[in-house]
């Protein structure tokens, strides 16, 4: 049978497109894949093409250290993302052996190669959990077994059932958070401009970020809920996290790529 597991926060509309990262996806089933095992990551080279990374609500005082944070998307799908490139398809936190490069690694990318899915006519906190088949970390073979010969769960994949339940509620948090500076009218795009060295021109767009002076014209009421529910701090972690683009910047020129950005 697949497995059920419960979550703190509900899903988002269902979306045909397969997750970030993944090639195939299955639900986890304790028959189907009773051998499954699960091995030491070795690498992070399976997010080598994503220069965005969704994070969740916790984890922006940490990211914030690092990387630039952004709101992505429109309606619905708004979000807070981690930028970890300045061109398409290019994480510039990843090596050329797959090591990631960066202090804090974000959750997003620990969850994989599992998501939580939910099933159709299944209840609002029930939720399947799903994994990418093709990941370099699930084998037969070799790693920590995820069930027992009976079939139940083993420490190994309660562990990531909690972690993945967690994480669903902290991603359903930064939704709202969105959601609420979207509200508020908060929101200015940025679009940033990369010419490298041989002539070819990139161009980021669809980002957001918060306008300063939209914040301060705010009326006390609404910066009083803002405050109350911890995200006015939040938004300064924004604006500090802003301070790390020209040091993502230098990533991309120390590749040889970049004579000049404007923005």
């Amino acid at each position: 049978m697949s497995e059920a597991v419960p979550a703190a926060a509900s899903a988002a509309a269902a979306d045909t497109r397969l997750p970030l990262f993944f090639k195939r996806i299955e639900a986890l089933d304790s028959l189907l894949h009773r051998n499954l095992k699960l091995k030491s990551r070795a690498s992070h080279a399976f997010a080598r093409g994503s220069n965005a990374i969704p994070l969740t609500f916790s984890e922006i005082p940490l990211a914030s250290q690092e990387y630039p944070i952004v709101f992505a998307g429109e309606g619905d799908r708004l979000h807070i993302v981690a930028l970890v490139g300045l061109t398409n398809a290019d994480n510039l936190f990843i090596d050329d052996d797959g090591h990631w490069q960066g202090r804090y690694v974000p959750a997003f990318v620990r969850c994989y190669p599992f998501a939580l899915g939910q099933a159709n006519n299944a209840a609002d906190d029930q939720f399947l959990l799903a994994f990418d088949p093709d990941a370099d970390t699930v084998s037969e073979t070799e790693g920590a077994a995820l069930f027992d010969d009976t079939g139940a769960r083993t420490v190994t994949l309660e562990r990531m059932v909690q972690f993945l339940s967690l994480y669903q509620a902290q991603m359903d948090l930064a939704r709202q958070f969105a959601r609420k500076v979207a509200e508020l009218d908060l929101l200015v795009a940025v679009d940033a401009n990369i010419r490298t060295n041989n002539g070819a021109q990139y161009a980021l767009s669809g980002l957001r970020v918060v306008e300063r002076d939209a914040l301060q014209r705010l009326p006390d009421a609404a910066k009083l809920e803002l405050f109350g529910s911890e995200w006015l701090e939040m938004i300064h972690h924004h604006f500090a996290s802003l301070r790390t683009l020209p040091a993502l910047v230098d990533r991309l020129s120390a590749r040889g790529e970049v004579a000049a950005v404007a923005a």
